[in-house]
């Protein structure tokens, strides 16, 4: 295999303590991480559904089934980020989803949250506690009635994700997130539903909540605007390869770190990774898709390893991108670089777990969506840059109409940049000003992108 004579120069990983160094020309530095920008606090509605969540857990439901749970009980989060905690806790709860535990459940996180010295969650809980408790007192009795509908849903939202060593159910009567296809065609065998499963999701769902991210899922992906898309191919393409700028440097260190800190979060969800080999098939020639099967059926996920293919043509030295870092051990290879790690994290929490095992343009902005979420703001623009920017510049950039209908061996790929976009890129639904869109369309004439 080949190796990249740029880690010894540029980068190196103490095995001893896994620090991160980087070479400064005239000895090492070590590299330190970002702090994480500090998470609002929760609303009241949130901390409703998790005190919800406690309980479904202690009754054998996955993580994501008891989020699942409590959502339909208490209502789903308000997307209106910018209510005040109180709009945010009436709307989430539409003052008709409470059950008979309901000022029991808050009443008893308040009590945890008092004794650990929680002293806003408490007050919080408490709160919450005595308005249900109210609320139940003037006769709302009807709240009753639908807490007991609500229950049997507790058996219905385990049966929406896949655990691992079950097999893939035949396309029915399951209908995931809107925006989704709910079934993938796996070849010579069929239509299968494209559920969520169930260990990465809670995999997820537990490195966000240490975090203090919002782990909030998608109900509805927004519609993909092709608009969007070839502003961002157009931004990709104009995008600086800049590994030694400071700012560049930041992000990506923030992303390698965060990258291994959700390898490890996956420990214990059953997932092997193999790293493919010399002169060996590709297991998923035939469809990317069948690595969802694999993981679902079999608990095993073939990655193809960095040293293998890096995407950029010859014309492109890609040996300074921050992510050729060796790493040490992920999956069965001894000696991965952080795209490797990279590389497997995305497909699983990206594609997989969340039931879009799908690889063209819209299934791979679904994938964007889904694990971006994951990602602290320091680290999210050198995320987008690897997946966002490329992907678009891929299917909508210069060769993108040639890209989409073509097979891997022969599809143009970008060049492997280590830069930032613009900030707007890494939001769901950003778009240019005014004027980033016209000097975006003019840079777009000069390169010949229709």
């Amino acid at each position: 295999m080949a190796e990249f004579p740029v880690m010894a120069t540029k980068h190196m990983v103490d095995p001893a303590t896994g620090v991160r160094y980087r070479s400064t020309g005239d000895g090492w530095e070590e590299v330190v991480t970002p702090q994480l920008s500090a998470a609002p606090p929760p609303s009241f509605a949130e901390l409703a559904r998790r005190a919800v969540q406690k309980p479904a857990r202690a009754l054998g439901m996955s993580d994501h089934a008891a989020r699942d749970f409590s959502e339909r009980l208490i209502g789903r989060p308000t997307p209106r980020r910018d209510a005040d905690g109180l709009t945010r806790f009436m709307e989430g709860l539409g003052l008709v989803s409470m059950s008979p535990l309901s000022p029991v459940l808050p009443a008893g996180e308040a009590v945890l949250q008092s004794s650990r010295g929680n002293r806003g969650a408490a007050v919080a809980n408490a709160a919450l506690a005595a308005a249900e408790a109210a609320l139940i007192g003037k006769g709302l009795k009807h709240s009753y009635q639908s807490a007991r509908q609500a229950m049997p849903e507790i058996g219905e939202a385990a049966a929406q994700t896949y655990k691992i060593g079950q097999r893939l159910e035949r396309a029915g009567n399951y209908s995931g997130a809107g925006g989704k296809p709910s079934a993938v065609a796996l070849p010579d065998q069929g239509r299968f539903a494209a559920k969520p499963i169930s260990p990465i999701e809670d995999a997820a769902i537990s490195y966000m909540n240490k975090r203090g991210m919002d782990t909030t899922g998608f109900y509805e992906y927004p519609p993909f605007s092709e608009e969007r898309a070839r502003f961002i191919a157009a931004a990709y393409d104009m995008m600086k390869h800049a590994p030694d700028d400071p700012a560049v440097k930041k992000a990506y260190d923030a992303m390698i770190q965060e990258t291994m800190d959700q390898y490890r979060a996956l420990k214990d969800s059953g997932i092997e990774f193999k790293f493919m080999k010399e002169g060996m098939d590709d297991p998923y020639a035939a469809s990317p898709a069948l690595g969802y099967q694999d993981v679902v059926e079999r608990g095993n996920l073939w990655v193809f390893p960095t040293d293998m293919g890096y995407g950029s043509g010859s014309g492109f030295d890609a040996a300074a991108n921050p992510l050729l870092v060796r790493v040490g051990r992920v999956g069965d290879k001894e000696d991965a670089v952080a795209n490797d790690a990279f590389r497997a994290v995305h497909d699983v929490f990206g594609h997989f777990g969340s039931g879009n095992p799908f690889f063209r343009h819209k299934g791979e902005e679904r994938a964007f969506l889904e694990h971006s979420r994951m990602y602290s703001p320091e680290a999210r623009g050198a995320m987008a840059a690897e997946t966002r920017g490329q992907n678009s510049w891929l299917n909508f950039g210069p060769y993108g109409e040639a890209n989409r209908k073509a097979s891997s061996i022969d599809t143009v790929y970008g060049d492997q940049k280590a830069g930032l976009m613009p900030s707007w890129t890494f939001k769901p639904e950003g778009m240019p000003s005014e004027q980033e869109a016209i000097d975006l369309l003019n840079y777009m004439r000069q390169i010949g992108m229709r």
